[in-house]
């Protein structure tokens, strides 16, 4: 059975929404990784939207393959479009899938500058046509799924860094750039300990600091990206792969036309 939507016809469109077929958008970015290829944030969910969509005889989109990437334009390759635009293009893709009979659409949306326009959109479909969207976020997935697989060993994790590098071993060997990679804290700015170019750790807690990549991380990369394995890989992307395709057989099952509860005054 199909579930790519462009290789299907009109007909296949339509007895797939009468079914109940979920329509899973992947949402990515492309952006400097360090030694991971640019495409890394939309290769993953796209290839997790298209396990779950063939394990359940759903329907996957192209990826939204562009996203919100301005602090890392420093980094030859990255291509960014605002957050408007994100969201424009997640509300429009939307409204076009209810309009041809999907109610329910789950989207696969990775990079965190991307989880914010995505939950405008979605809100602003809820209030347009009553249709609840769920979104899944690949980079949760691997941090609540890796389990042992890395040892633990948080040295390794981070943009540019595992569990990403073993991820693309596996869906796309000999695309790390191993020559290129090599383990890389992140950066200070000024004083303060940079968790990401939206974050710095004060005291007990983080604060808000926008800056641009380059001021985490020479490479647009931290971590360690040198060791990466296939089958640790192909291992973590079975986990998260079953769960995505777990949690939409359940999303088929709820009522995502569910009306509000009066408010009594």
């Amino acid at each position: 059975m199909k579930t790519y939507l462009p290789l299907m016809s009109t007909r296949e469109i339509r007895e797939a929404a009468q079914r109940g077929a979920v329509a899973l958008l992947p949402i990515g970015t492309v952006e400097g990784n360090g030694p991971l290829p640019l495409g890394y944030d939309y290769l993953v969910p796209k290839a997790l939207a298209e396990e779950a969509a063939r394990a359940n005889q759903d329907v996957w989109l192209p990826p939204l393959t562009y996203g919100v990437s301005d602090s890392i334009l420093s980094f030859p390759g990255t291509v960014a479009i605002s957050p408007d635009l994100v969201e424009q293009y997640v509300e429009t893709l939307a409204l076009g899938l209810i309009d041809s009979g999907f109610d329910h659409i789950c989207l696969l949306t990775y990079h965190i500058p991307n989880l914010y326009p995505v939950s405008t959109a979605m809100r602003t479909v809820r209030k347009k046509t009553g249709v609840v969207m769920a979104s899944l976020n690949p980079g949760v997935l691997q941090a609540d799924l890796r389990g042992d697989l890395f040892n633990n060993d948080h040295s390794v994790f981070g943009h540019g860094g595992e569990p990403g590098a073993s991820l693309l071993e596996y869906l796309h060997p000999g695309s790390v750039r191993l020559d290129l990679a090599q383990p890389s804290a992140r950066s200070a700015y000024q004083d303060l300990e940079l968790l990401s170019p939206m974050e710095a750790r004060f005291g007990e807690s983080r604060v808000n600091l926008p800056v641009r990549i380059e001021n985490v991380s020479r490479s647009s990369g931290w971590g360690d990206a040198s060791m990466p394995c296939a089958k640790r890989g192909e291992e973590l992307f079975r986990r998260m792969a079953d769960y995505v395709a777990e949690f939409t057989r359940h999303f088929r099952t709820m009522d995502a036309r569910i009306k509000p509860p009066a408010i009594a005054f």
